[in-house]
């Protein structure tokens, strides 16, 4: 098999890139629908997510977050996660603005928002 990197490590598909792991309110959109769901991590060259919407292994996709958006291919689906490649690496300065965005508007975790809900009702703050 021809690797033009030139090692053989068994990381074909794998990310060749460091991302920045964050958790914030996202959108996809793609021809037929926009979903709501959080970006997981971003690199300059793609991005997981978290969505429930119905994406398809090679779908074109428009994945926005913050005032930011990126076109790209869906490259792998796990679950309710899935990995997009964007067509058109994103700028540092993107990355970097992102990370202040996570700072300031990280979303907490699932089982931290269910925690908190469970603890409200248990207060009678909320009806569930």
């Amino acid at each position: 098999m021809n690797n033009p990197s030139g090692s053989d490590s068994g990381t074909a598909g794998r990310r060749g890139r460091s991302r920045l792991r964050v958790r914030l309110p996202a959108r996809v959109i793609t021809r037929t629908q926009t979903g709501q769901g959080i970006l997981a991590d971003l690199s300059l060259t793609g991005a997981k997510i978290s969505t429930d919407a119905e994406l398809k292994l090679g779908g074109e996709v428009v994945l926005e977050w913050g005032k930011f958006e990126a076109f790209g291919e869906v490259v792998w689906i796990r679950g309710q996660y899935c990995g997009i490649s964007f067509f058109d690496m994103i700028t540092p300065a993107v990355l970097i603005a992102t990370r202040a965005l996570d700072d300031a508007s990280h979303l907490p975790r699932d089982s931290d928002m269910l925690r908190e809900v469970a603890q409200n009702w248990v207060k009678g703050g909320t009806r569930l």
